[in-house]
């Protein structure tokens, strides 16, 4: 029977898994009409990736909505059961596997500061006071649109690296306590993130496209030098959603790796066993009073 615990943590990997399904029919909602309505490259490579973001998310979502929901015996140590008594000590392998679970989130927080601060600094300028006021006023929130849309490429990484962390939290314990629930709630970790660094890298590359195209534009147009100059160092500090992309892929590959083992090893397989009470053996008992007032004789007796 699962735990308080491995109820919470199942529930919360279902929730992600339907919030992503959701956002890629929105996203395919968005991208299909743009995709076939624009006839500019870029605009229409953007919308392309979009497409492929949004087919990423439908594929993660659906197999860990159904990792999550399913029943049934589907992982090697979901066949097996072991008392508590019988689980091999946790040890060889697995202690580099808890290593990784802490030490990849940490460097990957340590890697982004920079991208850490860049979004520090969003957040100040979007609490600042009376800004929504204004962009309300006379339907001018409109400029804001193409704001949000620069912002979903980060908005991706941000919600990547917040991904990573949660994951190792979740997995560690598991893990230190031998849930029978951890190889399936890392398979659907997994599953989880590679969508969300697929959407981080594409979303870098749309940036890409997006940044080459406005710098086209500012060289074109007629902005004077300090206009220019302003947009130069605004796509500058933008640059740093690209170094981002490849962090989170190597983090990523640090999970991953450990998933054929997870899934082969004997070790994991008694040890994350499902549950069943300890064996109680009890004392042989006398089936009636004569066996015990008239105890068998020796021959010869």
């Amino acid at each position: 029977m699962s735990t308080v615990a491995e109820r919470i943590i199942g529930w919360f990997l279902r929730a992600i898994a339907k919030a992503m399904l959701c956002g890629a029919v929105a996203m395919l909602v968005a991208a299909i009409p743009a995709f076939a309505m624009l006839s500019a490259d870029v605009p229409r490579a953007i919308a392309g990736i979009l497409l492929q973001v949004a087919g990423a998310f439908l594929l993660g979502g659906v197999a860990a909505t159904y990792l999550s929901h399913a029943r049934g015996a589907l992982l090697p140590n979901e066949r097996v059961t072991a008392a508590a008594n019988q689980r091999p000590a946790m040890g060889g392998w697995l202690m580099a596997l808890s290593l990784t679970l802490v030490a990849a989130p940490v460097w990957l927080l340590l890697r982004m500061q920079p991208f850490l601060a860049e979004w520090r600094r969003v957040i100040e300028l979007a609490s600042a006071p009376g800004l929504w006021d204004n962009a309300n006023a006379n339907m001018s929130g409109v400029v804001l649109m193409p704001i949000f849309a620069a912002l979903t490429p980060p908005f991706f990484e941000l919600v990547t690296l917040i991904g990573f962390v949660v994951t190792s939290l979740m997995l560690l314990p598991l893990l230190l306590l031998q849930s029978p629930r951890f190889p399936r709630v890392y398979l659907v970790c997994v599953v989880l993130l590679t969508a969300m660094v697929f959407a981080s890298m594409r979303g870098a590359a749309a940036a890409a496209l997006a940044s080459d195209a406005l710098r086209q534009l500012i060289d074109t147009t007629s902005a004077n030098a300090q206009e220019a100059a302003s947009l130069r160092q605004a796509l500058e500090r933008y640059g740093i959603v690209f170094t981002t992309a490849p962090a989170l892929l190597w983090t990523l590959f640090a999970y991953v790796l450990w998933v054929p083992a997870l899934f082969s090893s004997a070790r994991v397989r008694t040890m994350c066993a499902e549950r069943v009470a300890p064996a109680i053996s009890t004392p042989a008992q006398a089936s009636d009073v004569a066996s015990i007032t008239s105890p068998p004789r020796f021959p010869g007796i």
